[in-house]
């Protein structure tokens, strides 16, 4: 039996429909009460709120002996705070991954795939490709709307000889080919968490990892026009009688991910790109896994990138429950043995391509 718990009512109602082997309950993840009585006598418990919420569910998990996954973090220090609990989860027998879904996650055991795979390891190049078209929407999210916003216009990290580096928000573009359905598209630097924990947690240290996410010329240019009128703000403003926050509007205004499946077309894929030696050679490995939107809507009634997003964290789990994943702990996902859920995957029709290519000198 899964439990499902979410403040929002309507969102409890679809998830209701999809098994009998589902039961859900209103939940406010704020709540530490709640979170409690929800997650007891659970085998694992997976946080996919908003990663406000993460130490907070993470400690309730501790305390009703359960173990934790989560999907995404809120910042590097909340991410220090949350490791910094890991000699009690080691004395408890227990383990809480870190930022396992589609990026972070997938492209986490990717990496510690190409880790694996060759001799020395140089470079990790992470690559988040996404196209979207809808006759229904002018402007998609097809992630966390707020999440996704925040990203685009906050300045991006990337690592390099030993340094966290910055780069200015929406900079950096790059043509980058993605075998097909992807093709050729847009990217730009953004922030995220491999950034951080690739370069400390991998077996073999990079010496350069960074992150690009892909932006269509329109809705780079809609986000730079949401930013520059102040409709990404979170400072609330006068708008007769009452206060409201720009952002807080917007957000009402776009579709949640949820709710555009069968309404967009196009694809989404997460590549790993790693340079590094196998017996002294250059060598370059890619890893990807990609998916049409309208393949995933026609199978499973999402997006491609929901289903990306949302798949590794059901793999983890089910490795989780039957013991398959040995490790204890505060984790990310490149510290475990990336075969074994790459294997495990192919179960859950998510089928992660390798193709590994000698450097001509």
């Amino acid at each position: 039996m899964v439990r499902v718990g979410d403040i929002d009512r309507e969102s409890l109602r679809d998830v209701a429909k999809m098994s009998s082997n589902v039961s859900t309950s209103r939940l406010n993840a704020g709540s530490p009460d709640q979170v409690r009585r929800i997650i007891k006598g659970s085998d694992v418990v997976i946080n996919a709120s908003n990663p406000r919420f993460n130490l907070l569910i993470m400690k309730q998990a501790l305390r009703g002996k359960v173990h934790y996954i989560d999907l995404a973090a809120d910042d590097p220090h909340s991410v220090e705070e949350q490791m910094e609990q890991s000699p009690k989860w080691r004395k408890a027998g227990l383990v809480a991954i870190l930022g396992m879904g589609e990026d972070p996650g997938l492209s986490n055991i990717m990496a510690r795939k190409a880790s694996d795979s060759l001799d020395v390891l140089n470079e990790v190049r992470i690559r988040d490709g996404e196209t979207s078209t809808s006759e229904t929407y002018p402007f998609v999210a097809l992630f966390a709307p707020d999440v996704f916003l925040e990203e685009a216009i906050s300045p991006s990290q990337y690592y390099e000889d030993g340094e966290m580096k910055t780069n200015p928000p929406l900079s950096n573009r790059e043509l980058y080919k993605f075998p097909l359905p992807l093709g050729e598209i847009p990217l730009y630097s953004m922030d995220h968490e491999e950034v951080h924990s690739l370069p400390t947690y991998l077996p073999k240290k990079p010496k350069f990892v960074d992150f690009k996410l892909a932006l269509t010329d329109e809705a780079d240019s809609a986000i730079k026009l949401f930013h520059g009128i102040g409709l990404l703000s979170r400072k609330p403003i006068a708008v007769g009688k009452v206060k409201v926050s720009p952002l807080s509007m917007l957000l009402r205004l776009l579709p949640p991910p949820s709710k555009i499946a069968g309404k967009i077309h196009g694809s989404a894929g997460v590549l790993v790109e790693a340079k590094g030696q196998i017996s002294g050679e250059p060598y370059v490995e890619k890893l990807y896994a990609m998916m049409t939107h309208d393949e995933a809507f026609e199978k499973y009634q999402t997006n491609a990138t929901s289903y990306l997003t949302g798949t590794p964290t059901a793999v983890c789990a089910k490795m989780v429950g039957e013991d398959r994943i040995s490790e204890r702990g505060v984790i990310f996902p490149e510290m475990f043995n990336a075969q074994p859920f790459i294997k495990e995957a192919k179960n859950f029709d998510l089928d992660v391509h390798i193709e590994k290519l000698k450097v001509q000198q």
